[in-house]
This record gives C-alpha cells, sequence and structure tokens, in this order.
C-alpha cells in the first residue's frame, strides 16, 4: 500500500486548524454576550430581508418551497451609531415593518427582544 500525499495530509491539517479556530472563535464570541448586560436602545428598523439559506448539498439559486430561509433585520439607532444586523427567526421577522420604531434590547451581539412603539 502506497502512503497518501503529503498535499493529501497538508490539506486535512489546515482544513481541521481552520475549523477549530472558528470553533473557539464563536466560543469566545457566546462567552462575551453571556457575561454582557443587556441594553435596551430605541432603534428603528431601517431594512428587512429573506432569502434562501446557503446549502452545502447544492449551489442552486432558485427557491425551493421546503427550502430553509434566512431572516435578517436591520437596526438603526435612533441616538446615532452603527447600523445592527441580526438573523431572527421567521416569527420575528414577520412581526416587524420597515420604519417600525421601538425598544431594541441586545446583550453584546445577540438579538433579545425588539418591542415596538405603541400605535398614537
Amino acid at each position: 500500500m502506497s502512503k497518501p500525499p503529503l498535499i493529501f495530509a497538508v490539506v486535512v491539517v489546515i482544513i481541521a486548524v481552520l475549523a477549530t479556530q472558528r470553533y473557539m472563535q464563536k466560543r469566545r464570541q457566546d462567552a462575551v454576550n453571556d457575561a454582557s448586560p443587556v441594553r435596551t436602545l430605541q432603534a428603528e428598523v431601517s431594512a428587512k430581508r429573506e432569502f434562501p439559506a446557503p446549502n452545502r448539498r447544492s449551489r442552486q439559486r432558485e427557491v425551493i418551497a421546503a427550502e430553509e430561509m434566512r431572516y435578517e433585520v436591520y437596526f438603526r439607532p435612533l441616538s446615532g451609531g452603527a447600523e445592527m444586523m441580526f438573523a431572527l427567526p421567521e416569527k420575528t421577522y414577520h412581526d416587524m415593518d420597515k420604519g417600525m420604531r421601538g425598544e431594541l434590547s441586545v446583550q453584546g451581539t445577540r438579538f433579545v427582544d425588539f418591542r415596538p412603539d405603541a400605535a398614537k
């Protein structure tokens, strides 16, 4: 039996190192979010977008009825500051409209809640 080529071993090691690095980065961010206090700020829904979630098995661009979707909402703080983007569950996404204002609660970089202002 012949030995596998050296390039194959190098590629496997690089993939393992990159996967481990990404996993550790995610764990650190989760720890920072867990340790952060919940902040509440006045914000406006500045944009919404939904699109098919990346599918590792297929690279097709057409939407299939049972295809998993990704829902993103962009918030602009009313007191100024950088726009924030969060990936949200479908129900929460559909409960919001562009231009809606209210209280946005975040914990670090994690979305907690959005309570729209009462209609006047």
